[in-house]
């Protein structure tokens, strides 16, 4: 009887002292602006246990199955034009941002959705010319089939980007106008035909290669509350339902601007998501950059605030070298809160980024700058910055998005365009939202 009773003493102030410490876990840290945290008094201890389990889930979801991940018929798969499935989320999306040291810059992006509903840009910086964009921007929506069918490639409103070989080779293809940026705007006809090729397989995925510290760093700043190990639980279902991995190589081809005609030939990556957890309008900020280098290698620098998934500020990165090797961002001084938040972006920004092997001072400044809207209701604003950069003294050329979220809608004078199916999908869209008395809204398109 007596050691009954010890044994439900022991328990009772083992629970006790569980209860103490997920409480204390879950305690809110200092905010920034009332959204980027702090490190709290437990950041250590929770930085050393979200570390712990990343390496644990990513083993059992990568390292093991290393074999079958980098085969052929899986690269293959991951690589080729999505079906969509019939979540009314699901999005497939191929991005290509490129760079030469002549400062020619080019930025083309591609989003499939459901029921051939396609967002494109395209951005082309050339320092006799200036700034050319495709014509629809700001507003990215195309229409690509009869009465809202399916559609099964990157084709529409003047574009078709295709694989011509497995993680190796894609054709972009732009035919129509670009408008001109200038103070007297103007159309100027343009046939556009790049290849990008990439000289191995090699890539690198998010889920997969983004540093383990990063994002333990992230999730330590959170508070660990119910909310949060809700997520934590269903993280399988989550990493099952989103996949976006990046590759470096070389774009070139031809460019006919006008009577004009001249080659093209850039360092450059290409950008492949799908899945269905992209919604836009649960994003907070974005900062990122890709930046490419006169010694051959890339950057990209990035970090995400989505509080409504608990990384309220998550840092991403890694440095391509010259022969193709991927080296992930391990530790980064770029602040979301030191740069833009009030809804400018900076024309100038330099921070410290780190990988296993080397630190790097990064010094960037804009050259011309555009706003295009994504998201079916224009959920959020995107600045796309045209920037020179210096990476510790190597001189370099490159793009940065700053997104910020938007409240405004889409005009109705561009949404009058819309098809009539389109438009009484927008409507019974909205009007589900009046409904939900949350404040994030979740738009199909």
């Amino acid at each position: 009887m007596v050691f009954l009773l010890a044994l439900g003493l022991i328990f009772g102030i083992l629970w006790t002292l569980i209860s103490v410490v997920l409480k204390l876990l879950g305690l809110k840290p200092p905010l920034i602006f009332n959204k980027y945290p702090l490190k709290g008094i437990f950041y250590r201890v929770k930085f050393w246990l979200a570390l712990l389990v990343l390496r644990r889930l990513r083993y059992r979801i990568y390292r093991r199955n290393e074999e079958v991940l980098g085969s052929p018929e899986h690269l293959a798969k991951i690589d080729r034009p999505q079906e969509l499935s019939t979540d009314p989320k699901s999005y497939d999306v191929v991005s290509f941002m490129a760079a030469n040291k002549e400062g020619q810059k080019l930025m083309v992006t591609l989003e499939r959705r459901r029921r051939g509903v396609l967002k494109a840009a395209l951005y082309l910086w050339l320092p006799e010319q200036g700034l050319l964009s495709s014509p629809n921007l700001p507003d990215m929506i195309h229409f690509t089939t009869e009465d809202g069918q399916e559609s099964s490639e990157f084709q529409g409103g003047g574009f078709h980007v295709y694989q011509e070989e497995s993680m190796k080779v894609w054709r972009i293809q732009y035919k129509g106008v670009l408008k001109s940026q200038g103070e007297e705007e103007k159309d100027i006809p343009v046939n556009l035909d790049l290849r990008f090729k990439s000289s191995s397989t090699e890539h690198f995925d998010y889920s997969r290669d983004l540093s383990s510290s990063l994002i333990a760093d992230s999730i330590a700043r959170e508070a660990w509350n119910e909310r949060f190990y809700s997520v934590i639980r269903s993280v399988n279902h989550i990493m099952d339902r989103r996949t976006h991995y990046e590759q470096n190589g070389e774009l070139s081809g031809k460019l006919i601007l006008g009577e004009k005609e001249f080659p093209l030939k850039m360092l450059g990556f290409r950008d492949h998501g799908f899945g269905t957890e992209r919604c836009l309008s649960s994003i907070n900020r974005y900062v990122y950059f890709a930046l490419f280098l006169d010694d051959g290698s890339s950057m990209v620098v990035g970090n995400l605030s989505q509080p409504s998934f608990f990384l309220s500020s998550l840092k991403v990165g890694y440095v391509c070298t010259p022969t193709g090797q991927y080296q992930p961002l391990t530790w980064s001084n770029f602040e979301l809160y030191s740069y833009g938040e009030k809804g400018t972006p900076p024309q100038h920004q330099n921070f410290i980024v780190r990988t296993e092997e080397k630190e790097y001072l990064v010094q960037i400044q804009e050259e011309a700058s555009a706003v295009r809207y994504v998201g079916g209701d224009w959920d959020s604003k995107v600045f796309n910055q045209f920037v020179a950069c210096t990476v510790n003294g190597v001189a370099g050329q490159g793009h940065a998005e700053f997104l910020y979220r938007h409240k405004g809608g889409r005009p109705e004078d561009i949404a009058a365009k819309d098809p009539n199916w389109y438009r009484n999908i927008k409507q019974f869209e909205r009007s589900l939202t009046l409904l939900d008395e949350q404040e994030e809204r979740d738009f199909i398109f």
